[in-house]
């Protein structure tokens, strides 16, 4: 049986009468399926301490991809997201448990997922907390972006020109005709630096992450995505 390691729940799905299947990123173990047996009995429901942005302590026990859970407490007060906050902690959550291996302990990417729900929570720039996630998640996993160079002739980028990211390469200048979208010198400059972003910066970086992101999901859609667009439309 592991000792109580603080964790996150990222998603949640019911399990015959009385369980939940959770899946759940922890600061020492990575992410990690786990079974909550019995919690949603109606005498004894914990249920309500399963909701997705609450810091927990939790211990479980087993062998194998699915263990169960033994023990869980909170460890601090829930992250409150509300409105467009809600739906890009969905998103944060759907990509980790579609991109992250089981059971490879990310201690950094911990703490920067917790920065991004402060982030979320404050409601200060939803867009700036999302690219700054999405960059640190794909250099957790081994797909850092190259950001200062030109990957076939090691041209340092000039703020002037545009370019644009192939995904298992980098970047390329961009010409016009192409499919992929352009970006920026200077937006990848901001990037960068992650300083001195603005709305023209944010748009095309929000474009090249997409780009990126969807060549590492091998094409699968994003059920966030999808309410994302919904909302947008509906406005």
């Amino acid at each position: 049986m592991t000792e109580l390691t603080q964790c996150f729940i990222l998603h949640q799905r019911s399990y015959r009468e009385t369980s939940l299947l959770l899946d759940i990123f922890s600061k020492n173990y990575g992410r990690v399926s786990l079974i909550a047996k019995g919690v949603r009995q109606k005498k004894r429901s914990k249920i309500g301490l399963y909701q997705l942005y609450q810091p927990l302590l939790v211990a479980w026990m087993g062998k194998g991809e699915l263990l169960t859970l033994t023990t869980a407490e909170t460890h601090a007060p829930r992250y409150i997201l509300k409105a467009e906050s809600a739906l890009c902690g969905l998103y944060i959550n759907e990509l980790m448990v579609k991109l992250l291996p089981l059971h490879e302990s990310e201690p950094e990417l911990f703490n920067a997922y917790q920065y991004a729900l402060e982030s979320l929570q404050a409601v200060d720039n939803t867009q700036l907390a999302l690219r700054l996630f999405e960059k640190r998640l794909l250099t957790h996993l081994g797909y850092g972006l190259v950001l200062d160079r030109e990957f076939e002739t090691g041209q340092l980028i000039d703020e002037q020109q545009q370019y644009y990211y192939q995904a298992d390469a980098g970047l390329a200048r961009w010409y016009p005709g192409l499919k992929q979208p352009a970006i920026s010198g200077r937006s990848l400059r901001h990037l960068l630096d992650e300083s001195g972003f603005d709305s023209q910066s944010l748009s095309e970086i929000k474009q090249l992450m997409r780009t990126v992101i969807h060549f590492y999901l091998g094409g699968k859609p994003l059920q966030s995505r999808q309410l994302f667009t919904e909302l947008h439309r509906l406005k």
